[in-house]
């Protein structure tokens, strides 16, 4: 048995959103997105809330849809790419299901954000991108699974993690 709340976690253009519904519909379970929570709860996009009231305002909303989508039903929860980087995040999600780091390569999360307009060719945030990309890198590592996507669909990245997460299931009962 797979546990009730499975957090996937990646940086930015990794696929995290894709993963997550492949996952949950593989379950049959429900996906919830912390983003989607603070939307919903703030009546407005992400990036109007930025605009309006600033990054600390969005990190307090973002640990309140955490806490509430882990002390909810069960599920697969998609983070957003600055969650996990946070130490009480990480440890809310440690308490309350396991991490999954989808871990993309720079080259993978560059094309992903470009194809989703988050990021424009020959952009200067672009070498910004790259340098957070490299900073997150050992707080993402810190996950309870890693999973490296190349290149491949999200229904493949979600056999494997059903499989390495059975697998942590059986050795966890062995031991």
């Amino acid at each position: 048995m797979v546990t009730d709340r499975i957090f996937i976690v990646g940086f930015i253009g990794s696929g995290t959103h894709e993963v997550g519904r492949a996952l949950a519909a593989k379950l049959n379970r429900p996906m919830f997105s912390t983003e989607a929570v603070i939307e919903a709860s703030a009546r407005m996009p992400l990036t109007e809330i930025y605009r309006k009231e600033g990054e600390n305002s969005v990190r307090q909303r973002e640990r309140r849809a955490l806490v509430s989508v882990a002390t909810g039903p069960p599920g697969v929860i998609v983070t957003g790419p600055s969650t996990f980087v946070d130490r009480g995040n990480r440890r809310t999600i440690q308490l309350s299901g396991v991490s999954v780091f989808i871990d993309a390569s720079l080259e993978e999360c560059l094309e992903g954000a470009l194809e989703r307009g988050l990021l424009r060719p020959d952009d200067e945030a672009n070498e910004r991108f790259t340098s957070l990309f490299e900073l997150r890198r050992s707080q993402y590592e810190e996950a309870d699974v890693l999973i490296e996507p190349l290149g491949r669909d999200a229904e493949q990245v979600a056999d494997e993690i059903l499989q390495r997460l059975e697998d942590r299931v059986w050795t966890e009962k062995l031991a």
